[in-house]
Formats: structure tokens, sequence, C-alpha cells
């Protein structure tokens, strides 16, 4: 949370989940208009696609909003945002936030005097405003062994960092686990700058598929002519823009996304959401 008042001012001010999704919105809106006055491209991703499509907005138990955007384009935004986002909003990196080291989830746009309070993070030093998170997409190298190097190994190493190895009995936990403890000394930092670091590798790459950002956990490749060009999708019944081809793009992400999922799978990350207060306003 970032807050403008002294903490024994705040009053906590409990959310509905409806509420906290229009703050979202609110959010999207205003990465939406920077992007627009820039000409910086992004596209609605993974849940928040499939609510647009399944339900013409939000899906109705969903905490979050993602939206992706190819690397230059997110390089952009980063820069310009840092300095157009109006107030109330707060662009959050390792960067702008020292407390912050959620490296696979390396960029969100908070809303400031708002929390968003997470299981295991009640404590934690950075921003934990509502928020939304943008993530990069990358191709990777044409070297086959670059790109298993780009986003197999190196993923393999961060998630090491945040899965439960003692409970993973697989034999692929049992190999997370012998690599991890080999490797143990590396920081988040130097993963994350490791990852980094291999983006030479794909720059003049003639690969016709998109995947996430080298830095994230997520393996998944995207079909360049299903995410370009980009088209218009209503989503909380206003126009933002979404991928070519929704469909190809949630099939290969769900597989058979307008089926329901059953009642005890509709789970949100959030303990509490809160606005925050002064004690002498209304």
């Amino acid at each position: 949370m970032r807050v403008k008042m002294k903490e024994k001012d705040q009053k906590l001010i409990p959310c509905s989940l409806r509420e906290a999704q229009f703050m979202m919105l609110e959010i999207l809106e205003e990465v939406h208009r920077i992007c627009e006055e820039n000409h910086i491209e992004y596209f609605l991703i993974d849940g928040t696609l499939l609510g647009a499509i399944r339900h013409g907005g939000f899906i109705p138990w969903d905490d979050d909003l993602d939206i992706g955007m190819t690397r230059e384009n997110y390089e952009k935004f980063k820069l310009i945002a840092k300095e157009e986002l109006k107030k109330d909003f707060f662009l959050q990196s390792i960067e702008t936030d020292k407390g912050y080291k959620l490296y696979h989830i390396p960029l969100k746009v908070r809303k400031d005097n708002t929390i968003f309070e997470e299981f295991g993070e009640e404590n934690e030093p950075y921003h934990r405003g509502i928020y939304i998170d943008i993530f990069p997409y990358d191709k990777l190298s044409d070297n086959e062994f670059k790109a298993f190097i780009q986003k197999k190994f190196i993923g393999f190493l961060i998630k090491g960092k945040f899965k439960n190895l003692k409970e993973d009995k697989s034999l692929k936990g049992a190999i997370r686990k012998g690599i991890y403890n080999v490797l143990k000394p590396l920081s988040y930092e130097k993963l994350n700058d490791m990852a980094h670091n291999t983006l030479k590798w794909s720059k003049d790459s003639k690969r016709t598929s998109y995947n996430y950002g080298v830095e994230l956990l997520w393996d998944n490749d995207f079909k360049e002519s299903d995410l370009f060009p980009l088209k218009k999708i209503v989503f909380e019944g206003k126009e933002f823009w979404g991928p070519n081809n929704p469909d190809g793009v949630l099939t290969n992400i769900y597989g058979d996304y307008m089926t329901l999922p059953k009642e005890d799978e509709r789970v949100w990350h959030a303990k509490g959401i809160y606005k925050v207060q002064g004690k002498d306003e209304n």
C-alpha cells in the first residue's frame, strides 16, 4: 500500500470483489489512455481475455487483471508511464519500489490508498494496492538450444525459488531440488539478470510465435497470427485491445475454455481488499 496520510489517521474500508474489479478497470483505462497517446500496443491476456469472451468482462470470481505487451512496447511503456500516470496510480517494478521482489511478475500498476492483501504478503514492505499485471512477450532464439536455455532452463531455476521443493515428490521435483541446491547461491536478482541477458539471442529471431517473457514462469508458444494485428474487444462495456484470434489464444492456454470450472475451483487470491481513508474524510 502507498498512502498519503499518517498511519494513525488511516481507516480501512473493506471492499467487495466487485468494487475491487471496478478499481482495476479504472487502472486499465488509465493504462489504455497512456498507450493510445504514445502509440504503445497492449492486449488483454489470460483470465482477463477469458472473462471478456466468456462473460463480457471480469470472470465473476476473478480478482486480478492481466495485459501483455511485446518486449519493445513493454520497455517503452515502462519509461513513459513512470512520468505520465495520473496521481493515485503507481508503476511498480524492482526499479521503482525497492522492497518489491516478485521477479516473476515484473510490472504492475497499483492504485494508491488501497490494500490488496494476498496470502503470505501481509507484512511485505512494498506497495500492496489494488493492481493490474503487465507482462512482456518475447520471441525466442532461432537456435533451439538457446531457446531451451531462455525458456526451459532459466524458468526451471526460477520455479525452484517459488515451489515448496520438500513437498514435491515427483522425479522432476527431485531433479529440480538437486539443481537448486547446487545453484542456491544465485539470487532472484542474478536469475533475472541471466534471463534478460539472453534477449540478445532473440534480436533477429525469425520465429513466427511469441512466448511469455523470458523472466516469467509460464511457457506457451502463441502464433504471431493469433496475436496480431490486434483488434478491439469489449470488456465491461468498454473497448480495449485484444489479440487477433482470441479463440486460438484461449484454446492454447485453457483448452475447452467455455466450460465453467467446478464451484470449488472458483478461487481468488485476496485475503482482504480495502480502501484506505483518512479519519477526517466522509
